[in-house]
């Protein structure tokens, strides 16, 4: 059966046969990309397990016209969203006898931001304000196309504009400077 008419039982049916057996073909594609961005096996074989159950709510919410390139923006965002989670600077609520040494960790160089985020971060406020929310809701926290459009009062479709535009300025001007 074609990918789209499996996804279409899917969606029809909310059958996880149809779905499981769509999601099987593009495991190792998912696993790969999740491998790349991770870069440790068992990471990427947890976001493999946690992007099928993205997808089986995702797949129901949005219109999919390709989708093995869906999914494979899809498995890409996840992994990167992870990723920055791995990044982020911790945040514990620390007891206060563990106060004292968080402080002296407080001011470590290892904490300052590497170059190229701190370009990104500029090049972010160059963007327009409707490409730089866009982004940042899709990017950084995961919002879809819809929830963007819904909270902006515009069509999906300029969403999308607004979210491809602002990439390519990004890129821009990330390779300017």
């Amino acid at each position: 059966m074609h990918d789209e008419n499996l996804l279409a039982e899917y969606v029809r049916t909310g059958s996880q046969q149809h779905l499981g057996k769509l999601y099987e073909r593009y495991m190792p594609m998912v696993y790969g990309v999740c491998l790349k961005v991770l870069k440790d096996p068992g990471k990427a074989e947890d976001a493999v397990m946690a992007i099928y159950e993205e997808l089986t709510r995702k797949a129901r919410e949005h219109k999919i016209d390709a989708f093995r390139g869906w999914l494979y923006v899809l498995a890409r965002n996840h992994c990167l969203m992870e990723w920055r989670k791995q990044q982020r600077r911790p945040t514990d609520h620390h007891a206060p006898d563990e106060m004292h040494r968080y402080d002296a960790v407080e001011a470590a160089p290892e904490y300052e931001l590497p170059q190229e985020q701190n370009t990104l971060e500029d090049c972010l406020k160059q963007l327009i304000l409707n490409q730089r929310n866009s982004v940042v809701w899709f990017y950084y926290e995961d919002k879809s196309y819809k929830e963007i459009a819904d909270i902006m009062q515009e069509d999906v479709g300029k969403v999308r504009s607004y979210i491809q535009n602002g990439r390519r300025n990004l890129r821009i001007c990330m390779e300017k400077n």
